[in-house]
C-alpha cells in the first residue's frame, strides 16, 4: 500500500510541477491583470508556489479518497470515486467555458493548460482508489 501511494505521488509532483510553471507563463495581458486587478493571484507568478499550492490541495484530496477507501465497502466507495471523477471532469468544463471568456481568454493556452492539468491529476487520484483493492488496506477483525 505504502509503495503505491509513493508511485501515486511520484507521478502527481511532476504533474503539479507542469501545472505550476503553465499557470506561470501567463500572457502579458494577463500578467499585467493579475498584478493590477488581481493580486490574489500574485502567486500563480512564481511556479513553486501554484505548484506546491496544486499538490498540497491533491494531498489533501488523497488523504479524504483514502479515508472514503478505508471506511465504505467496495461498491460505495466505486460510487463516491465515480463521484469524484464527475465533479473533476465537470470542473475541467467549466474551466474550459470560463476559458472562454475575454477576460480569461487573454491569460493564454499555457495557462490553461496548467488549470486543466487540476482536474486531470484529480481523476488520477480517483482511478488510483478503483483501481486500489479494499482488501490491502483492510483492518483484520481483532483489531477492531
Amino acid at each position: 500500500m505504502n509503495k503505491k501511494i509513493i508511485t501515486l505521488n511520484a507521478i502527481l509532483v511532476p504533474l503539479a510541477i507542469i501545472a505550476g510553471w503553465t499557470l506561470s507563463k501567463a500572457s502579458l495581458v494577463g500578467k499585467v491583470g493579475i498584478n493590477v486587478l488581481h493580486r490574489e493571484y500574485q502567486f500563480l507568478n512564481t511556479w513553486w508556489k501554484g505548484s506546491l499550492l496544486i499538490w498540497v490541495t491533491w494531498l489533501v484530496l488523497e488523504i479524504v479518497q483514502y479515508q472514503i477507501l478505508k471506511r465504505y465497502r467496495r461498491s460505495i466507495n466505486l460510487t463516491i470515486q465515480a463521484a469524484f471523477i464527475f465533479l473533476a471532469v465537470l470542473g475541467m468544463y467549466y474551466t474550459y467555458l470560463d476559458f472562454k471568456t475575454f477576460s480569461h481568454g487573454i491569460l493564454g493556452d499555457r495557462f490553461h493548460i496548467g488549470g486543466y492539468l487540476f482536474w486531470i491529476g484529480w481523476c488520477i487520484i480517483s482511478i488510483f482508489f478503483i483501481k486500489l483493492r479494499n482488501d490491502e488496506i483492510a483492518i483484520p477483525e481483532n483489531q477492531h
